[in-house]
């Protein structure tokens, strides 16, 4: 019965233990997060020099105090205790690890196996002892291939003490959920200093070139540079990236009435791009640095850019020439490309095509005391680059209606039926006294002005 009673006390002892939130566990883990070049880890096949020890040691375990039942008692990693170290998932050791403490690796594990247990050996590791890692390498990162700002972690625990209490009851994680491991692109992106175009609408240029104090037809939309991020490479040491590296850029917009783009730098092209309506692309762009500059045609209307982000986001990719760091983008928020000198009148977002017997106007009037040069900008509903034309001009203190037609005659909008939609903006210039609404002229002749 005594027996039975001790075996009962002791549980009752350890439940309490449990309840108090010790666990039993007095090891506690501080990280400093080792940080890889994806683009290194790749090119390492996923093996990695995991560079602790040294002054750099994470994480590192230090031994603390065990509270039972309200009662503080110093703790110790006895000799002959284990203490073992797991890896990430995927993770396993490519070189014999070994500790800051006098210990043999002869609990199982080690080489090719994704965890470490260690027998310590010699002497206790005492309270406030501290037990790391030494540099070691580390197979199967390729979770780091990609950049993986997640992270990834790793524990410690300390068990087989002869007393108890000197065990951790669970592996031990990093205060905080700090990661052991991320990865990143290798590189910091920068994409500034573009001048904050505007598109001149005012005569003799209708909004063909671009003003930054004198009309040109040429501007800078901002300066790209891919910078080392400071991660290591898979060898352990600070990662480089080669000064000759070069990127592809895309930036994604609207740039109809643009001819050519190139990269600069020093104000001198160093390499010609391509344009398309809604896109430009760069290759050749050097990571150092260069200025994205565009080019007008100069007979065109330009479109206006002023994306959700703020300002323009540049994809870039490495070129062939660049295997140490990966493409990512980088938005610029506060560069972007606005009307000014005229008057952008939002018209309607119901502009349908004709048919059984709808039919969609546009009326503008100019209580202005000059005459004004009209644009239409419509921008189908599936989507595309917006279509631009010219719609004549209006004189002062006159009214007109413009149809669908006149509409899709200006600017190539072709609507084939009543199902299919845009939304219609006016461009007037100046535009100071010009008013516009759409209107839909229903089957027996009711209209509804649809603004």
């Amino acid at each position: 019965m005594k027996k039975l009673n001790v075996v009962a006390a002791s549980a009752v002892a350890l439940s309490a233990a449990l309840a108090s939130g010790s666990a039993l566990a007095h090891g506690t883990l501080a990280v400093s997060t080792a940080t890889y070049n994806a683009a290194s880890v790749t090119a390492g096949g996923g093996t990695i020099t995991v560079p602790w020890g040294n002054g750099v040691a994470a994480p590192v375990y230090t031994v603390t105090p065990t509270t039972i039942n309200g009662v503080v008692t110093p703790t110790t990693l006895e000799v002959n205790s284990r203490f073992t170290v797991t890896l990430p998932t995927g993770f396993t050791f490519a070189s014999a690890p070994s500790l800051n403490v006098p210990s043999n690796l002869g609990g199982g594990g080690g080489i090719n196996s994704n965890t470490a247990t260690f027998i310590i050996t010699t002497a206790p590791v005492p309270p406030g002892g501290q037990v790391f890692l030494s540099q070691v390498s580390v197979s199967g990162a390729t979770a780091l291939e990609t950049p993986n700002a997640t992270g990834l972690f790793i524990t410690m625990q300390s068990t087989n003490n002869a007393e108890v209490a000197n065990n951790d009851l669970h592996p031990v994680s990093a205060t905080g959920g700090t990661q052991a491991f991320t990865s990143d692109s290798g590189v910091t992106a920068t994409f500034v200093n573009g001048a904050g175009n505007n598109i001149d609408l005012t005569s003799p240029s209708l909004g063909t070139t671009f003003n930054e104090g004198t009309d040109t037809k040429t501007i800078d939309i901002g300066t790209i540079t891919l910078s080392p991020s400071g991660s290591l490479a898979a060898t352990g040491s600070a990662a480089a990236i080669s000064s000759t590296d070069t990127s592809t850029i895309t930036i994604s917009g609207f740039f109809n009435g643009i001819k050519s783009v190139a990269a600069t730098v020093g104000g001198t092209a160093v390499s010609a791009g391509t344009v398309t309506g809604t896109s430009l692309t760069v290759p050749g762009v050097p990571v150092t640095g260069a200025d994205i500059t565009i080019t007008a045609n100069g007979t065109t209307l330009l479109q206006a850019n002023t994306p959700a982000a703020g300002g323009f986001t540049a994809t870039y990719t490495p070129d062939s020439n660049a295997t140490d760091f990966l493409g990512s983008s980088v938005t610029n928020t506060v560069d972007r490309i606005t009307y000014a000198g005229g008057t952008p009148i939002g018209v309607t977002n119901f502009l349908t095509g004709t048919d059984a017997g709808y039919q969609s106007l546009v009326r503008l009037t100019n209580g202005g005391s000059g005459a004004d040069q009209l644009f239409a900008v419509a921008q189908p509903y599936s989507g595309g680059v917006p279509l631009v034309g010219s719609l004549g001009t209006i004189g002062a203190g006159m009214g007109t209606v413009f149809t669908e037609g006149d509409i899709g005659n200006a600017t190539g909008l072709a609507l084939a039926n009543s199902g299919q939609r845009a939304t219609l903006t006016i461009i007037a210039i100046p535009g100071t006294g010009v008013t516009a609404s759409g209107m839909l002229v229903n089957p027996g002749g009711v209209v509804n002005n649809i603004n």
